[in-house]
């Protein structure tokens, strides 16, 4: 039976291709840790849901979550990014973004709208400023998320550059 192919839905499928950095090396280096607790909480990204994150500073992270009947949880990290505001006033930003307000980043723009329904927004909250900035370039640098454009290591290590296309 010859194939069907649609090429218009193989654009399609392309444009849904991500890549992702899955290197347990750098997950187990200790070098990588960060040297404090991270208490993670995570909202699904719905302007409902502003309210239940906290008026503090901290890390962030938006992961994509399939619901799918009968499948184990699953989640895709995308972004991940830090706040010296607070994080529901980022949180909400983000809605903002969502709509097309305030001139979003192509990249976070194109994950809000491709995902939407299946984002999750995870956030840690943290008490200082260098909490803050040392927790997202750990966790930026460790995991590389698709949607950030720059991570340090690949300053540092072009063979990482390809990651931010």
């Amino acid at each position: 039976m010859p194939y069907d192919l649609d090429f218009v839905e193989m654009a399609d499928l392309k444009f849904h291709v991500k890549k992702f950095f899955l290197r347990s090396k750098s997950w187990e280096d200790h070098a990588n840790q960060i040297p404090f607790r991270l208490n993670w909480n995570s909202v699904k990204f719905e302007n409902a849901n502003q309210a239940a994150v906290p008026r503090r500073k901290g890390v962030y992270a938006f992961s994509v979550k399939p619901e799918y009947a009968g499948l184990f949880e699953t989640n895709y990290l995308f972004y991940i990014g830090k706040t010296n505001r607070t994080l529901r006033s980022r949180f909400g930003e983000y809605i903002d973004d969502s709509q097309g307000k305030n001139k979003p980043r192509q990249k976070v723009f194109t994950m809000l709208k491709m995902f939407d329904g299946y984002l999750h927004f995870n956030f840690a909250p943290l008490v200082n400023t260098s909490q803050v900035d040392l927790a997202e370039d750990q966790l930026i640098n460790t995991f590389m998320p698709h949607v950030n454009v720059v991570a340090a290591i690949a300053k540092i290590k072009p063979e990482y550059q390809y990651l931010y296309e």
